[in-house]
């Protein structure tokens, strides 16, 4: 039975990396229809980059059919996610592709429209991977996701599972706990998560309003939404015990990330545990050094380049963090440690 759905959970993700990479070279082949106007996205076309990137999606793939054989998260965390959605937003995504392709040619990377950031970091008052509207629009909420799964061929989710693994190699929890995710976005991590832990309550944190609002409405279950800034969080110390992000320290100034991880320390409950998932840094898969380094260029992440050179080990030790532990996993890296 255990090798039945291994096999059928590795064939769903391969059809969902087979998916989302029909979808990327229809964006592509637009985008280089219009060549005059747009600077394409990037095609990798070294076979031998091609060939190593294959062999590693294939065991990302088969290391979360392993986990989900071995409970360590459900097999309902690869069940489709509003496949309607995914239909009706495609063309939507088809007609934006160009418009961030032209941000690209030109290099825009200002082109926020009038867009009401509120009391959000200046940082972020940019378009990021030169999307339209930057994290300020609900047409932005709309088609993040679809956006970020199309950009790695369908492997965004089971890296973003991974963490999970190391948090219950770090720490059993199988009692509820208090949990707090910052920087969550669209809510997409969250579904997995809290299928994941038994919980008392779980903060979903995010500084855009309107990717907060896109989260409450897709989430079912018993969540607290909270806009809030992940270096300067509105909550008591010892309050959690688990604080966890995917693919947010990597968006931030190298200042911010060590007020990120302090301010993550301080809301923790002793032996709570920080967990971070997010892009692998220099060296940690020599082959893959320049695909890190032309990724910030063709994506426009200004802060990027400085976080792969970033050691946040450093900083986790001053906030107080023992037992601090990482791993890497394709695009991904993973840390977890304890507080004090």
């Amino acid at each position: 039975m255990k090798n039945i759905i291994k096999a059928s959970v590795l064939s769903a993700n391969l059809t969902k990396t087979m998916l989302y990479s029909l979808e990327y070279r229809a964006i592509h082949l637009l985008s280089k229809s219009f060549s005059l106007f747009v600077k394409p996205p990037h095609r990798e076309n070294r076979k031998e980059l091609i060939d190593y990137l294959r062999n590693k999606v294939i065991e990302i793939h088969k290391m979360d059919a392993e986990n989900i054989v071995e409970g360590i998260y459900p097999v309902s965390v690869i069940y489709p996610k509003a496949s309607i959605d995914h239909m009706k937003n495609f063309p939507k995504l088809l007609l934006d592709s160009l418009r961030i392709s032209r941000r690209r040619k030109l290099n825009v990377k200002d082109d926020m429209k009038g867009q009401e950031i509120g009391d959000a970091p200046e940082y972020l008052n940019r378009n990021y991977h030169f999307q339209t509207d930057g994290y300020f629009s609900d047409d932005s909420a709309k088609l993040y996701e679809h956006q970020v799964e199309i950009l790695f061929s369908g492997t965004a989710a089971p890296m973003r599972r991974k963490l999970i693994q190391k948090i219950k190699e770090t720490q059993g929890f199988s009692r509820p706990l208090r949990i707090l995710e910052i920087g969550a976005g669209v809510g997409t991590a969250t579904i997995d998560f809290s299928q994941s832990f038994k919980y008392s309550s779980y903060i979903v944190s995010d500084v855009s309003y309107q990717y907060l609002e896109a989260a409450k409405k897709r989430l079912k279950g018993k969540f607290e939404f909270v806009r809030a800034k992940a270096e300067d969080l509105p909550f008591k110390d010892g309050e959690f015990d688990l604080v966890f992000s995917v693919y947010l320290f990597h968006e931030l100034p190298r200042s911010v990330r060590e007020k990120v991880i302090q301010e993550t320390y301080r809301v923790l409950k002793t032996n709570g545990v920080m967990a971070i998932c997010d892009s692998i840094q220099k060296d940690d898969d020599p082959f893959l050094n320049q695909v890190l380094e032309a990724f910030p260029l063709d994506y426009h992440e200004p802060f990027y380049k400085d976080y792969t050179l970033w050691n946040p080990i450093t900083s986790m030790q001053m906030s107080g963090f023992k037992d601090i532990r990482f791993d890497h996993q394709l695009l991904s890296k993973y840390w977890t440690a304890v507080k004090e």
